[in-house]
């Protein structure tokens, strides 16, 4: 084990992308990890790699944190284990379509994993955090919280739950060395934007400037974390210059309406959608 082991963080969503970045950060900086995803292949994958190079320990879990089994294992992983000094909760998935025409389980799965696993897997480490006085919460959101048109309405309501929870927790704890950050990127180059869902969106039509890498959302969000801290992070100057127009008045208005409108489209009359 290495000497510079700086405490224990766990790192859900660890089998891929923005997660999986994390996990090889915080190894870098000396934490010893639990890492949790539903693909058990991809987090043995990862805890070899890490330990090999960083000579830390690394526990993997596999759990699906949408269901109330996977969610209970975790939250007993941190009861029962060694004290959790930093959470990072990167476990997501997204939606596209008009929310009447999603399935009832995806509505359940998706407000389970973004909503009620964020809200019950913070509240797990938060006492002992506050008794130790210290430690670090990321929470995996979307520059989706921020906006949102008639296909992704589910998606951007659940991520705007993490900004609002951050904001909160940062007014509760401001008396504390404990510091939650919900992290909004826009489009991150990850396999999220190569699931089925999304076939069809033309991401090529995307100039490249606007993609970001896994590795700069991680590397901006910990620099954050210490250094200029605000609860809600938008990594890079261009999308915190995009956000900033959207909420113009005037301006904001006319982009917000015509995103709105390329999206829109009129549900026929007839028979209603049953679940």
């Amino acid at each position: 084990m290495s000497s510079k082991t700086v405490g224990l963080a766990l790192v859900t969503g660890a089998s891929s992308g923005i997660g999986r970045s994390y996990a090889r950060s915080l190894a870098a900086d000396g934490y010893n990890l639990v890492i949790t995803a539903r693909r058990s292949d991809r987090l043995k994958e990862l805890a070899d790699e890490l330990i090999q190079a960083h000579g830390i320990s690394v526990e993997t879990l596999p759990a699906d944190l949408s269901s109330s089994d996977g969610l209970e294992a975790v939250r007993r992983r941190i009861y029962e284990g060694t004290v959790i000094e930093f959470l990072v909760h990167s476990a997501g998935f997204g939606t596209r379509g008009h929310f009447v025409d999603l399935e009832e389980d995806v509505i359940t799965r998706m407000v389970n994993l973004h909503c009620l696993g964020a809200a019950s897997l913070v509240r797990s480490v938060l006492p002992g955090m506050i008794e130790r006085n210290r430690g670090r919460i990321i929470l995996v959101s979307s520059l989706a919280a921020f906006l949102t048109t008639a296909e992704y309405s589910l998606y951007s309501a659940t991520k705007s739950f993490l900004n609002t929870l951050a904001l909160g927790l940062r007014d509760e704890l401001a008396a504390t060395e404990v510091r939650v950050q919900a992290v909004c990127p826009g489009l991150v180059k990850t396999e999220f934007v190569e699931t089925p869902t999304f076939n069809g969106f033309r991401y090529e039509g995307v100039p490249e400037k606007y993609w970001l890498a896994p590795e700069t959302v991680v590397k901006e969000s910990l620099y954050r974390l210490d250094h200029r801290y605000r609860p809600i992070l938008v990594p890079t100057a261009g999308a915190r210059m995009f956000l900033g127009i959207l909420n113009a008045p005037l301006i904001g208005n006319l982009i917000r309406g015509m995103m709105g409108a390329s999206g829109r489209r009129r549900i026929k009359a007839g028979k209603p959608a049953m679940f």
